[in-house]
């Protein structure tokens, strides 16, 4: 699905935060960013947060509008991020509350990232294949 002509070039989207307390405790909070939307609908770009009203223009992160989720990816800018957003459309329904990234999907937009300069998270890759592991295997047996 793609944009029209006459939606504003931006959108509201509240992006979950991890904010560090005193006491060494974490704190999940939501920060409204006024994310520049792309062809996609439901996939939108900014400079990625780094802290409560701090950002980091270095790096641009693709995000899921409807969670504030962003995919696992930095870009060096505006222009690769919005590139890679346009061509990830058919790579699910981004419009859906939950969208449902195949095993098959997931390896084409780390291809695409890359083809856009977009380095991969690690982490947030490996718990993607984690759920991918337990969706396909049923959750991993506790240890006796």
């Amino acid at each position: 699905m793609t944009t029209t002509a006459e939606l504003p070039p931006t959108i509201h989207v509240d992006v979950p935060l991890n904010l560090s307390t005193s006491d060494g405790n974490l704190v999940r909070t939501r920060q409204a960013i006024g994310a520049i939307r792309t062809k996609t609908e439901g996939l939108v770009t900014f400079p990625k947060v780094v802290a409560l009203m701090e950002t980091d223009e270095s790096v641009w992160v693709v995000t899921h509008t409807l969670t504030g989720l962003r995919l696992p990816f930095g870009f060096p800018d505006e222009e690769h991020a919005t590139a890679f957003a346009n061509q990830a459309g058919p790579l699910a329904r981004w419009d859906q509350e939950q969208p449902d990234v195949t095993h098959a999907a997931r390896l084409q937009l780390v291809a695409l990232a890359e083809e856009h300069d977009g380095i991969a998270d690690p982490r947030v890759l490996a718990a993607l294949d984690r759920r991918s592991t337990e969706a396909h295997d049923g959750p991993a047996p506790a240890e006796q």
